[in-house]
């Protein structure tokens, strides 16, 4: 079993502290990092360029834009399952290969197939649940409705790890991460929204440079009405979705180191080994029973 306490990323103590072991263990495995994002990078873009948003644009009668939505529920269900699949992996990586070394792709798939379905499971509660809280908050205000985004943030980037480092059990894994999110509420929030905002602008610089070849500036290509429409086009050239995927691919991987800086940070003092699985958390026929008293 691997103790993950000696994880390097374990032991940040405040925000500077996390942005150093982040860009430490960034730039140390750098190309396992960049290969997984660009290949999920690529073939997101390939299905959403399949997608034709601009025929939206075309149309206001109400019927036939229901029927050009029906029609992308496939693509984007493919996006979706895709990023699902990548995440699961990309985390289980981060937390392999600096402990397993020469083993960490096989240990990276063994434990990543064994974390999908409860995976999956845990972000469709976590998705339902975080859906209503946000339009709760969004219905009484602006404010209590980004509180609430970031929120079931905080407490969605703690799923992963946890199914990855202790538990298949989906019911677990979602009070695990709530348990965790809440041990430093605000501190973790506030480490989830700086961390966004530099992703966010670091993102706009990104597909601002990927557009110039393209559409002149980015700014002009939301301005102008034209150049929007020929902005939906540009992501069926193959050599935007190249780019696109080079430059996306360089950004991916941050939050989920991210996810296990604050899983170690928030899980100090607790002994966290690699799940055993004999000891998933299933729930046996015994545990169903009350138990009788021991005879004296």
């Amino acid at each position: 079993m691997n103790n993950y306490q000696s994880h390097p990323l374990a032991g940040a103590s405040d925000l500077d502290s996390a942005m150093t072991k982040l860009w430490d263990f960034y730039k140390q495995y750098f190309v396992g990092l960049y290969i997984i994002s660009f290949i999920l990078s690529l073939i997101s873009a390939v299905f959403s360029a399949s997608l034709d948003l601009a025929a939206i644009q075309t149309t206001t009668d109400p019927e036939e834009l229901l029927a050009m939505m029906k029609d992308m529920i496939l693509p984007y269900s493919l996006i979706m399952l895709v990023s699902l699949i990548f995440g699961v992996f990309m985390h289980a990586w981060i937390l392999e290969k600096p402990l397993t070394g020469e083993n960490a792709v096989a240990n990276t798939l063994r434990k990543g197939f064994q974390a999908f379905i409860p995976y999956l499971i845990v972000v469709i509660v976590m998705g339902i649940a975080g859906s209503v809280m946000v339009a709760v908050g969004l219905v009484l205000l602006v404010l209590p409705g980004l509180f609430a985004v970031f929120y079931v943030l905080t407490i969605a980037i703690f799923a992963l790890p946890v199914t990855l480092a202790e538990s298949r059990n989906a019911a677990t894994v979602i009070s695990r991460s709530v348990s965790l999110a809440h041990r430093n509420l605000w501190p973790n929030m506030g480490w989830v929204i700086v961390v966004l905002l530099i992703i966010i602008i670091i993102s706009l610089v990104l597909s601002s440079l990927v557009m110039l070849p393209f559409t002149g500036s980015l700014i002009k290509s939301l301005t102008n009405p034209e150049e929007a429409f020929a902005l939906l086009e540009m992501v069926k050239n193959p050599v935007y979705i190249i780019i696109s995927s080079l430059t996306t691919a360089l950004i991916t991987p941050v939050l989920p180191i991210l996810a296990f800086i604050l899983y170690f940070r928030n899980n100090v003092g607790q002994s966290v080994t690699e799940v055993a699985k004999e000891d998933d958390d299933r729930v046996r026929v015994e545990d169903l029973y009350p138990k009788m008293p021991e005879k004296e």
